[in-house]
């Protein structure tokens, strides 16, 4: 009779088990970041660099993916012909560039036509954007690849 029992607890312990498994895990909450105090290009670029020195990519991907930033970009005509297809320079064109990240936009409704008729058939335009950096990846491995969407154009410069 015990070895029955054992077997039956046995049994049992098994499907509530495989029960558990089955059910969808609760989403995860992700918490909210504090807002960065200074988001500029610059300031990403020195955590970086602070990271390449230190292994902290994942902290680094961890404090700045979801931010809201706004940063002033160069649009290179040839670079961003489509909102499906649009990389800016993230920092102004010269040599040596401080960094070679070219980050992807990914606009909100009728923000590309805005950059377009801001910035009209010019080859280079100075632009003010805001949007969510929705992708980071980062690596000593890699080059440093982001992303921002829901980009909306604030101005341009020229």
């Amino acid at each position: 009779m015990t070895l029955h029992r054992s077997a039956l607890l046995l049994v049992v312990l098994t499907a509530t088990a495989c029960h558990t498994e089955d059910r969808p895990a609760a989403p995860a909450k992700r918490e909210q970041l504090p807002k960065l105090a200074s988001a500029t290009q610059a300031d990403l670029a020195r955590e970086l660099e602070d990271a390449e020195q230190r292994g902290t990519w994942s902290e680094v991907k961890h404090r700045w993916q979801g931010q809201t930033l706004r940063w002033t970009v160069t649009r290179q005509q040839i670079l961003c012909r489509s909102a499906e297809a649009c990389n800016v320079a993230a920092f102004p064109i010269r040599r040596p560039a401080p960094a070679g990240w070219l980050p992807t936009l990914k606009f909100a409704p009728g923000q590309f036509a805005a950059l377009e008729a801001r910035c009209g058939g010019k080859e280079l335009c100075e632009v003010t954007i805001e949007g969510k950096l929705e992708k980071l990846s980062v690596s000593g491995e890699r080059p440093t690849n982001l992303e921002l969407t829901g980009v909306t154009v604030v101005g341009a410069h020229g």
